[in-house]
């Protein structure tokens, strides 16, 4: 076969390669859709078989030289790491993490239960037995809240003085319960599960002393705003903790280092997703939360921001899966 006939026979396989290859450089190989990606792979093998006939039978020539160009950017495209681009940052967050956190909705369910069974516990212990409840309230808290209320003081004057103290100390604690919580599963899931606790009774047993002095209503509308999206944080950071947890207490037949290098991309993308709901949160809790807004306006906005948060996680990314 001369080379004229080589390129005629061959021609239309190269230059289909060679526009999805743009297609991928330009807006990323996820971009291309399931059949575009089987066509632009069976064309690679075509034309990387066709560069090796190339090689042995005109060396040196144009054809070579293009299809080697065209061959190495096309399995730069296929094999290669995804672009460090905005587009795929943004790409990740739209539609990638909601699908990530519904693949991994075991460990972070298993979070979430045990967050909220930690409040729960936190908040009957006020009624039960205040003196231990009071050991999971911040030092910081302890005395100028809990035991305020606890002795009859002014909820009035607690609210006024100590809203500002009450929502920065728990927004402070929360950012280190989050990190804590992911760290934390290198221990088998032992200070995962201990943040975890700490935090969730800490909330429980101030929602308790709050309640039982009749503000219930002042404690939640400086919690709502901005918790509703802090707390999910922390149950993602305890729910990639599990992950990694997973990886070590149940490496199944992998080797546990090789169990927990394969856990590790997912665990670290929850954790790094968590944190844009951080730094919302922190705004709104400097904005919003001490604003003297109807505490009834600020549960509604929190309860707006916790069902964005849901429909987020819920609808996006499902027709890619």
């Amino acid at each position: 076969m001369d080379e004229r006939t080589f390129i005629d026979g061959s021609r239309e396989t190269w230059d289909r390669l060679a526009e999805l290859t743009g297609a991928a450089q330009r807006r990323g190989v996820v971009s291309l859709g399931a059949e575009q990606l089987r066509a632009m792979y069976e064309d690679y093998r075509r034309t990387a078989a066709d560069l090796a006939y190339a090689q042995t039978h005109f060396p040196g020539s144009a054809t070579e030289a293009h299809l080697n160009g065209l061959v190495g950017s096309a399995h730069a495209g296929l094999y290669g790491e995804s672009p460090r681009r905005i587009g795929a940052a943004w790409e990740f967050l739209a539609r990638g993490y909601p699908r990530l956190i519904r693949a991994n909705w075991r460990p972070i369910g298993l979070s979430a239960l045990v967050f909220g069974g930690a409040c729960v516990l936190g908040f009957l212990l006020v009624y039960v037995n205040y003196p231990l409840a009071r050991i999971f309230i911040p030092e910081m808290l302890r005395d100028g809240v809990g035991d305020t209320l606890k002795q009859g003081g002014s909820l009035a004057d607690v609210s006024a003085s100590l809203g500002p103290l009450l929502t920065a100390g728990i927004t402070a604690n929360n950012i280190q319960v989050s990190l804590l919580a992911f760290a934390g599963g290198m221990t088998f899931g032992a200070l995962t599960g201990y943040a975890l606790l700490q935090n969730g009774l800490m909330l429980g047993a101030l929602a308790g002393v709050f309640t039982q002095a009749g503000g219930a209503l002042q404690f939640w509308s400086l919690i709502v705003p901005h918790g509703a999206l802090e707390l999910p944080a922390i149950v993602l950071a305890g729910g990639s903790g599990l992950m990694l947890a997973r990886a070590l207490v149940a490496p199944g037949d992998l080797p546990r280092s090789a169990a927990l290098k394969s856990a590790s991309g997912d665990a670290v993308r929850v954790v790094l997703g968590a944190i844009p709901l951080l730094v919302i949160a922190g705004a709104i809790e400097g904005f919003l939360t001490p604003a003297p807004v109807d505490p009834v306006l600020k549960i509604a906005f929190g309860a707006v921001m916790a069902l964005a948060l849901t429909l987020y996680v819920v609808l996006p990314g499902r027709s890619q899966a």
